[in-house]
This record gives C-alpha cells, sequence and structure tokens, in this order.
C-alpha cells in the first residue's frame, strides 16, 4: 500500500495539471455563449468542424509548422485539430510535439473567433503511443485481465501527465465498447466482454485521464462492438433489451465519472449508420442517459454516409442528417472546406435550423472552456515521465496462466527461448503503436525501445539457469540446440493490427509460427507456451493439450518482457484472469458467461470460462453471505491463500435471478472481489452490488422493455461459495 500510495502522489506532484473540467457547467456555458454571440456563420460552421493538424505543417505532412499555417487556420476557423494514427510533426520527439501544439495553439489565439484556439485531439490508448519515447501499457484486454480499476485509473493519469506535457488537451479513450467477438479487430481495445465489469474500467480510466487535466471520450456509442460475422465496422443486431442490458451500461458509467465527451458508432445499428441515428445519439445519449458533454464523430463517418453506406444522395444531406441526428463535432481531417461548404448549404436551405448549429457550436466552445483553454496557460514541459515502473507493475497484473503441468517456475538446467514474439516491439505493442497499424507500419520507422522476453530471460536468470535464444528463422540450429535444452519457451503472437485489418475470422495464428510450435513439440521436450496477441486464438487439434504451460501475456506494453521473466522464474505469480470466455471451437467464438439457457437445454462448455486463471498458488472461498441494503446487496466472502506462495486472489461475484419470464443468464457477472494474500492468509472480502446491476429488462419480442429490480430469490456465486437474498 506505501508503495501505490508514493505512486499516486509522484505523479500528482509530477503531472501538475489541474483536472478537467476546471470550470462548473454554468461558468463554462456562460463564457462559450458569450463568444458565440459574437460569432458568424461561417464561424460557427468552422468551430463545428475538426481538421487534421497536417494541414498546418509544410507540404500538408509531417513537417514544422508552415509559414502560411496562420492564414489556413484563419480561412478554416476550426474548432478542434487531430492527428492520425501514427502522424507526426518533426521531429516526433516530445519536445517536438509540445512545441508544435503549442505553436498552433498560439496561432489560434492570434487568428480564430474570440482568441479561442482549436483543441487538440488523440488516439493515446495505452500510452501516448504515437511518440516513440512514450512508455506504453498493456492495452485495454490486458488492463481488464488484471480486475483492478485503480491500476486503471493509474494509468489513465499517467498518460494525462505525459500529454498534457507535450500540450495535448483530448484523448479519444477510453472504448467502452464491450469484446463480445474475439474475431473483432478491435477486440483488444476492450476491457472485456461483461458489461458491468467493463463498466468499472471505464469509470476509472475517466477518472485517471480528466483528474489528470486531460478530457476523456467514451466510445463508440454505441453497438460497435457487436457487428456481424465479427467484422469491423459491419451492422449490429441490437435489440432494445441487449443496448440496456449490456451495450449502455460502460457508457452510463462513463457519463457518470463525469466524461466530456462521446464518439459516435462508425457502424450501422439496425441497418442505420449511427451517425444519423437521432434515436441513439439524441433519444438514449443525451434524454436517458442524460449526457450533457460534446459528441464527435468517427474519422470522416459523415463523408461515408455518401461513399460508403450510400444511404444519403450527397454530402449537403448527409451533413445535414449528422448534425440533426446529434453530431456537434464533425471529425473531417482532410476536406475541411468541402464539409463547410456542405454545412452551410444545409442551414442556408433550411435542413439544419440555426438553432441547432448554434447547440452544436456552444458545446465545442463550452468544451474548450471546461478545459481551460479560454485563458492563459502554461507551456507543457516537452519532457516526459519515467512510466517504466508502473508499465511493468501493470504488466505484471494482467499475465494469465492457462496450463501448468509443474513445468513453471523455471528453476534450473537449461532453458531455449524462440519464437517471434521473444523480441519484437511490434508483436509486444500491437496496433495503435507509433503507427496504428503497429511498428514498422505506415511511414513513422521509429522503433519503441521496449523489456523483450528474451533479453529479460537472459538477463535475470537464477544462477541455476543457463538461458539462449534463438531466432525461429534459423530452424534447423533451433532444433539442434533444443535437443539439448531441458525446457523450451516458445513466444508466439498475432502480427500488430487495427480494426479492419485486426480482424481475424479463423482466429489462427500465422502458419509459420503453427510450424514453429509443431516442430519444437516434435522434440518431445517440456514447452511453454507464451502468446502475446489481443484475442484468443485456437491451436489446431494436432496440438491442443500438447504444451506443458501455456500463459496468456495479451499486448504487454514496455515493459512486458521483463514482467514476464519475473513471472516464469517465480519470482511474482499469475495474478490475471480471464475477461473474456476463450472459445473451444471456431463455431464458439462470441460464446459469453452470460449466455442465457438454450430451449435445447444445452450449455455449450468454453475451452476456458470467463475469469479463469492459474497461478503457483490455490484460493478457497468459504462463508459467503449476501444482505439487503437501500443501495442493493451487499456480498461477502472470505477467501483464503491455500498454497505456499504469496498470490491475488480474484473472484468474479455472479448473480442469478428470479424467473422474469425473458430468458436470464444463469451467471450474470456484477463484481469482482480481489485481494493479495500471504501463504495461509485469509481475509473477508465485501463487495456492494448496486440495484441497477440486477435490473431485467423484460418485454415482448417487438414491444418495449421495461427495466426493473424484480421480486424473488437472488443467488449469489463466488467461487465455489453462494449466498441468496430475497429482494425486496
Amino acid at each position: 500500500m506505501k508503495h501505490l500510495l508514493t505512486a499516486a502522489l509522484l505523479l500528482t506532484g509530477v503531472a501538475g495539471a489541474q483536472a478537467v473540467p476546471r470550470l462548473s457547467p454554468s461558468e463554462a456555458e456562460s463564457r462559450a455563449r458569450a463568444v458565440l454571440e459574437t460569432m458568424t456563420l461561417d464561424e460557427k460552421i468552422g468551430q463545428v468542424s475538426m481538421a487534421h493538424f497536417f494541414r498546418f505543417l509544410e507540404g500538408g505532412r509531417s513537417g514544422p509548422i508552415a509559414p502560411n499555417a496562420g492564414e489556413i487556420l484563419s480561412r478554416l476557423r476550426p474548432g478542434a485539430t487531430l492527428n492520425g494514427g501514427g502522424d507526426a510533426p518533426q521531429p516526433n520527439t516530445p519536445r517536438g510535439w509540445a512545441d508544435t501544439l503549442r505553436g498552433l495553439e498560439a496561432l489560434g489565439r492570434e487568428g480564430l473567433p474570440g482568441g479561442l484556439p482549436a483543441v487538440f485531439g488523440t488516439d493515446a490508448v495505452h500510452g501516448v503511443n504515437n511518440v516513440p519515447g512514450a512508455t506504453l501499457y498493456p492495452h485495454n484486454l490486458g488492463l481488464g485481465a488484471a480486475f483492478d480499476p485503480a491500476l486503471t485509473q493509474e494509468i489513465s493519469r499517467a498518460t494525462a501527465a505525459d500529454m498534457r506535457s507535450m500540450n495535448m488537451d483530448w484523448n479519444f479513450s477510453p472504448v467502452a465498447d464491450l469484446g463480445r467477438d474475439p474475431r473483432w479487430g478491435r477486440f483488444y481495445e476492450t476491457f472485456g466482454e461483461s458489461p458491468w465489469l467493463v463498466a468499472d474500467q471505464v469509470a476509472a480510466a475517466v477518472t485517471g485521464l480528466q483528474s489528470g487535466g486531460v478530457a476523456a471520450t467514451l466510445k463508440h456509442f454505441v453497438g460497435y462492438g457487436s457487428p456481424g460475422l465479427g467484422r469491423d465496422r459491419a451492422n449490429a443486431e441490437i435489440s432494445e433489451r441487449a443496448l440496456h442490458e449490456l451495450n449502455l451500461p460502460p457508457f452510463q458509467a462513463g457519463i457518470r465519472a463525469g466524461a466530456l465527451a462521446v464518439m459516435a458508432n462508425s457502424g450501422s445499428v439496425n441497418g442505420l449508420p449511427v451517425h444519423a441515428s437521432h434515436e441513439l445519439l439524441t433519444g438514449v445519449l443525451r434524454e436517458e442517459l442524460s449526457f450533457g458533454g460534446l459528441v464527435v464523430s468517427d474519422w470522416n463517418d459523415v463523408e461515408r454516409l455518401v461513399t460508403v453506406y450510400k444511404t444519403h444522395a450527397d454530402l449537403v444531406q448527409a451533413a445535414a442528417a449528422s448534425v440533426n441526428a446529434g453530431i456537434d463535432l464533425y471529425m473531417v481531417p482532410n476536406d475541411v472546406e468541402k464539409y463547410g461548404a456542405a454545412l452551410k448549404e444545409a442551414v442556408e436551405d433550411g435542413q439544419v435550423s440555426p438553432a441547432r448549429l448554434d447547440e452544436a457550436a456552444l458545446r465545442v466552445l463550452t468544451f474548450k472552456a471546461q478545459l481551460g483553454l479560454m485563458d492563459a496557460r502554461p507551456a507543457g514541459s516537452g519532457v516526459l515521465i519515467d512510466h517504466r515502473a508502473l508499465a511493468k507493475r501493470a504488466a505484471a497484473a494482467t499475465l494469465t496462466l492457462l496450463e501448468n503441468d509443474q513445468t513453471l517456475p523455471l528453476k534450473k538446467g537449461r532453458v531455449l527461448v524462440t519464437g517471434p514474439a521473444m523480441d519484437s516491439a511490434a508483436i509486444q505493442l500491437g496496433g495503435w503503436s507509433v503507427n496504428w497499424q503497429g511498428v514498422g507500419k505506415g511511414n513513422v520507422t521509429d522503433v519503441p525501445k521496449i523489456s523483450s522476453l528474451a533479453t529479460a530471460l537472459k538477463a535475470s536468470a537464477p544462477a541455476s539457469l543457463t538461458v539462449s535464444a534463438l531466432p525461429d528463422t534459423k530452424r534447423a540450429a533451433l532444433l539442434q540446440a533444443a535437443a539439448k535444452a531441458d525446457t523450451i519457451i516458445v513466444a508466439l503472437g498475432e502480427p500488430p493490427a487495427a480494426e479492419s485489418q485486426a480482424n481475424n475470422s479463423t482466429l489462427s495464428l500465422p502458419p509459420a509460427q503453427i510450424g514453429l510450435l509443431r516442430d519444437v513439440l516434435g522434440t518431445g521436450k517440456p514447452v511453454v507456451l507464451v502468446l502475446m496477441a489481443g484475442r484468443p486464438v485456437l491451436l489446431p487439434e494436432d496440438l491442443q493439450n500438447r504444451v506443458s504451460a501455456f500463459v496468456m501475456a495479451y499486448l504487454p506494453g514496455s515493459e512486458g518482457g521483463a514482467a514476464l521473466a519475473d513471472a516464469l522464474y517465480g519470482r511474482t505469480g499469475f495474478p490475471g484472469r480471464l475477461p473474456f470466455t476463450w472459445p473451444g471451437t471456431l463455431g464458439e467464438a462470441g460464446l459469453t458467461a452470460d449466455r442465457p439457457p438454450e430451449g435445447a437445454g444445452e450449455a455449450p462448455l468454453p475451452l476456458y470460462p470467463l475469469g479463469f486463471g492459474r497461478d503457483y498458488t490455490s484460493f478457497r472461498t468459504t462463508d459467503a453471505g449476501a444482505v439487503a441494503t437501500d443501495a442493493g446487496v451487499r456480498v461477502n466472502v472470505t477467501v483464503t491463500n491455500t498454497g505456499d506462495v504469496a498470490g491475488t486472489g480474484t473472484f468474479i461475484v455472479n448473480a442469478s435471478l428470479p424467473p422474469t419470464g425473458n430468458l436470464e443468464t444463469v451467471r450474470r457477472p456484477v463484481g469482482v472481489v480481489r485481494a493479495a494474500l500471504k501463504p495461509g492468509e485469509a481475509r473477508t472480502l465485501s463487495l456492494m452490488v448496486p440495484l441497477e446491476r440486477l435490473e431485467a429488462f423484460t418485454g415482448d419480442v417487438f414491444g418495449p422493455v421495461i427495466g426493473k429490480v424484480q421480486d424473488g430469490l437472488y443467488m449469489f456465486q463466488i467461487g465455489d461459495e453462494t449466498a441468496a437474498v430475497n429482494l425486496p
């Protein structure tokens, strides 16, 4: 606890950033309205547009600020700017970012309406990932495996500190979508499959970012994580019930945590693109969830209504539809002029009312007032904080041991390490790392420094072990060395990618990696498989159940190698637990823990269930109890470390609801209890389950659904223990 407190105080002191929002809602809106009243129609249209910051750099690409940048800003009048994933100034260093963004802010104060600069937004989704010198943390899926919202909050605040040092104000994070289909390319950007467990992580991320002075963005509202066939941006068919029970809780949690912005889903729901859905963006988001902040589009998605979805005949109609649906700020990275002309025509011919345009512009201005942009402020230092200790601690918390026949921990003998993930920054960091498609992709050649598995294993090996490493490309030499080894560690992983490029319809690894695994298993030596991937993968049938140990490392970030070495050597354990259901076959992709009973009475069994994970020790649950209160149900359970080493006991609390007339899941995850325990130590843990987590949304097939806590017997399962309580 002392270590954690010290780290938190250090972050607070170094960041030096004032939390946002910095003004009360009424004061921020009052100051914004005073600016709005001075603006012309063209200025308001500019205010609701977001331009790529390359528009203001030399040559319209990576470089210094252009000599005519001030003139371009004055002409476009953008309310916001952004960079695409991997687009960077020159030099692509913290100082380079700080100077470029400070320079654009100064130009904005000189040439934009009210002297109010454009706000800069970026995707800093696991650290400030576009900057090669920044510390990168595990992607969200790994943090979901840690089941530790306090850790997520700490990482988010550290990310905010680095952003503010580079004069960045706005993060397009966290992802509040659910990871329900592992074939989907953005599965690794989610915190997992379970709505209420994800909700806790989302709230923590929002709190961390905004306490560090950076605006958070909940994305992608709503249903983006439920695409057909697991393909990015495919249509999602979502019932009213699924919307309320599954999709909305993480967004509701983020809104309650104070998120200043929401990004719209760039896909479609029930056949309608969300960017044109008044029902979702206004009816659900504004009226039902009471969100009062800024709604921003995703990349170029108003134009996609014309070019991809073909739901609107031209950009004028598309602009009108999106603004009327509820989009306040359009992320129009390249052709700002074209969009501005289209929106102006839509206003002038009555398709968009002046009042709606004023409302959108006011929200952009209010957003900037909340960030402190209406006042002078100190420049960022351009110096990043060394967060490597936090990154290592985070990676260690995610590691999940799926199989172990006592091969681990490694204690003595000769260990051979191989596989493409043993020393690859690209695989270890995954997508959204320097480039949005990952290291080595696009026009940015920088390779971040990482602690790789092979290097860390060799550098920190105990005296009783000898460790060697050979690349899998030297197959003959590798197999000769394998014949002399006592244990072989094979590090495999998915090539980095993002969005649709990361779709994996077969949940498979590249054939060359499967061939490597088959070859080393053929030696008959114990094989430890370390997987760095953003989803569960399926091994060929002839390789299943043949590895001696299996470690899921997710995408562990900059310090993943050091964290893995400590765990493999037994200096630490494996506290991570699966935040998703691992299917046994491709036909079970999309199987989740909260699937209700089937009419045939059959219940598919996954390869590994939600919350699964082994460790070097074991835990027992006893003395479970449940007590109804006005706020919900308080669940208690005693957890004992029954093994010989320290470890972290993590148990999902599942609720079973009384009959409601509709299908209900047998086990609804409603929370987690978790404790680090010494050998033999026992501790009674308590969890308050709010009543809303026990609501059932019932109704007929095509009718409206009504959410309420039903009267009856509720059962709570924690480990092997159950407790019952009657409500009301």
